[in-house]
């Protein structure tokens, strides 16, 4: 008498067929969700963090993020793809891309790059006298930051900062 599977192997031998075929279904599902926004967030977090330990080690208070700095950020590494400057195409002030520019502090550091590293960018920054002191100014108290790759390949940054207000 030929006797079927025990309950622990076909449950074994169910689990398997199912994952076998819900898995693939899973990693497909997780690889078409849209990236942006966590890849933008972890960005910011991770220039925030590079940020933060120059600051720290320099005795400067810590900056925290800003959504409409990352906004503003987000502009100006889209127009620098085109023309790298601190000035926007038509003439006026980075401190322009702000919705409400009603800040009394405000610097920009920019920089193109071959690749994504964030560290890579703010060691680039903290090497340089001028980006230096904006990183360090002790005025600033928030920041945003944008990361954008242009059809040239390359990767263009843009870090807002500014004070309270």
């Amino acid at each position: 008498m030929m006797q079927g599977k025990s309950y622990p192997e076909k449950r074994k031998s169910w689990c398997r067929r199912f994952l076998s075929g819900i898995l693939p279904c899973l990693v497909l599902a997780v690889m078409a969700l849209p990236a942006g926004t966590a890849m933008a967030s972890d960005l910011q977090e991770d220039i925030l963090h590079c940020v933060n330990i120059e600051r720290e080690a320099a005795g400067v208070q810590p900056l925290a993020s800003s959504a409409a700095l990352s906004e503003a950020a987000e502009v100006r590494a889209k127009e620098i793809g085109v023309v790298f400057a601190h000035q926007r195409q038509d003439g006026r002030t980075a401190k322009s891309a702000l919705r409400e520019n009603n800040v009394s502090w405000f610097g920009e550091n920019l920089a193109i790059s071959s690749t994504p590293d964030a560290s890579q960018i703010v060691r680039a920054w903290m090497n340089s006298p001028t980006h230096r002191a904006n990183l360090l100014n002790r005025h600033f108290t928030k920041m945003g930051v944008a990361r954008v790759k242009h059809a040239d390949g390359h990767y263009y940054w843009a870090q807002e900062l500014s004070d309270n207000k």
